[in-house]
């Protein structure tokens, strides 16, 4: 065959072009499009292949099998998607009163001086009062879908009267709650499958009282270990895992079940830390999961849960300080159908695993650190490191350093920071403090099309911690809001951001508002 009877690929029939290049990765189908004019038309000339581009450089995925995918032509999804990345540009900051909050109200006036344990998930309020063993769920938003409202009292949160509850875990998308109880009923215990355990997890539905559809059963059973009733706990979960974090003495254990298949688990880890320091967690993704612990990170891969995670990598962190983890995701960086015919908030992106935004924090809230999740997905730069890998191998061009002394919040590659407003005044001249939010896109195009808004942020930052200095450039657009509000932000728990709103959660009165 001479080269004159070959059949090139851009003599191909347009639509086969199209469906060969859909299945190339945005970057590459970039890289196509700088090739020649013609690729750079078929480009052009494809919505679909567009589409693809946005959803990569936006760092989201498609909620698939959704109507809105079934039945939007993907030129309006193409659009909406565009809308999409410009839309929090023009966020509203929208503080919300804790304390006032009638549902706050009457759990802190039942439980005076006792700790609450609060958590926000999917635009919920959790509280959760151990000494009194109480829980709560309401919306702090009125436009959350769906709104779950839920109180909890002793005698219906506990499995068996003499149960102590350690620690709730919420998931409102999933209408699940998840309790960690111990108990000393012996009775109770030996009706369980397993009954010699310190403790167990129990899954319930979060509008009702009944054990979760989807559960493989009611009760989490940990595996066997030393007794730990001397300890410190979290629970978490994402999807179809939960985890628990136990430890005590410096001896530390983490356990991860996948709840929807099976009860038991075999998927554990074990440290022992050079003191009693804290050690954190959290999941990174379906199959990812990250513990820090001996002033480094450890990455692990989740794979079937009757056996123990893959070690993948080790971190080093760039201080030889305690730190903890900061993250929220799958988070509702997610995109809502504004379409009247759909279903109110119906979810058409969310974030891409692979490029969102996580915090660890270090000395005492000196330093905060924001990480692209990017660096514990492609392992390849530190093929020959991954024991250790070095902070000045992974950390600078993969981070920003900021001071936390303001709160931040992060959805998806975007990061909300309360900045405070130098020499704002009231009407009568005098001075008051009042802050605005400080809004950075760490998404993997923005830098390359901001659209002439914002500013592009490349050079270095550099914070000082006593006698050591950490330097970092992971680059990002900075927009600061018109919106500000006034009082305290070091009362601002947790920043939430649904769409272009921008919610600050406070403890602060309406009036100092």
């Amino acid at each position: 065959m001479t080269s004159k009877s070959k059949v090139g690929f851009l003599a191909l029939a347009e639509e086969l072009r199209f469906y060969i290049l859909s299945f190339l990765p945005y970057r590459d189908i970039l890289r196509c499009t700088s090739v020649c004019k013609a690729l750079r038309q078929t480009f052009i000339s494809s919505s679909e292949l567009q589409y693809i581009v946005e959803l990569g450089g936006q760092g989201l995925l498609p909620a698939l099998n959704t109507e809105f995918h079934k039945r939007v032509p993907i030129s309006k999804r193409l659009q909406l998607l565009k809308d999409n990345a410009s839309a929090w540009f023009k966020s509203n900051i929208r503080p919300v009163s804790i304390l006032d909050h009638p549902a706050f109200a009457s759990v802190y006036s039942q439980t005076g001086d006792w700790p609450i344990r609060r958590s926000f998930v999917d635009g919920h309020l959790c509280l959760f009062v151990e000494e009194d063993q109480l829980v709560k769920i309401f919306p702090l938003v009125p436009q959350t879908s769906p709104q779950i409202h839920r109180e909890w009292t002793p005698e219906s949160l506990r499995p068996v009267p003499d149960a102590h509850i350690d620690l709730v875990w919420i998931d409102p998308a999933q209408n699940l709650i998840a309790i960690a109880y111990s108990t000393d009923d012996d009775d109770y215990r030996n009706s369980l499958s397993w009954p010699d355990r310190p403790f167990y997890i129990d899954l319930k539905v979060l509008d009702g009282d009944g054990v979760h559809p989807q559960a493989a059963g009611r009760t989490l059973f940990p595996s066997e270990f030393e007794d730990v009733q001397d300890r410190t706990i979290k629970l978490q979960g994402l999807g179809r895992h939960i985890a628990i974090k136990c430890g005590f003495g410096g001896v530390w254990w983490f356990q991860i079940w996948d709840w929807q298949h099976s009860t038991t688990s075999n998927s554990i880890i074990s440290y022992t830390s050079r003191d009693d320091s804290d050690e954190d967690f959290c999941f990174l993704g379906n199959d990812r999961f990250l513990t820090i612990s001996n002033l480094n990170f450890y990455l692990f891969l989740i794979g079937d849960v009757s056996q123990k995670p893959t070690f993948l990598a080790s971190f080093v962190v760039p201080m030889a300080v305690q730190a903890y983890i900061v993250y929220v995701g799958p988070t509702d960086d997610i995109a809502h159908g504004p379409q009247p015919q759909m279903e109110a908030h119906q979810t058409l992106w969310t974030s891409d695993p692979e490029h969102r935004m996580m915090f660890f924090v270090m000395d005492l809230h000196s330093v905060a650190v924001a990480v692209s999740t990017k660096v514990f997905f492609n392992l390849d730069p530190f093929k020959e490191t991954l024991n250790r890998i070095p902070w000045e191998q992974w950390g600078p061009p993969n981070t920003r350093v900021f001071d936390p002394k303001f709160s931040f919040g992060t959805s998806g590659n975007r990061v909300f920071q309360a900045v405070p407003v130098v020499g704002a005044t009231a009407d009568d001249g005098s001075a008051v403090t009042e802050y605005s939010s400080h809004m950075m896109d760490f998404s993997p195009l923005a830098v390359q099309r901001r659209q002439g808004q914002g500013r592009v942020v490349k050079e270095p930052s550099t914070i000082v911690v006593g006698d050591e200095s950490i330097t970092t450039w992971l680059p990002y657009v900075e927009v600061l809001s018109d919106g500000k509000y006034s009082a305290d932000a070091h009362d601002v728990v947790k920043i939430w951001v649904d769409r272009n709103e921008v919610y600050v959660p406070r403890l602060a009165s309406p009036s100092a508002m």
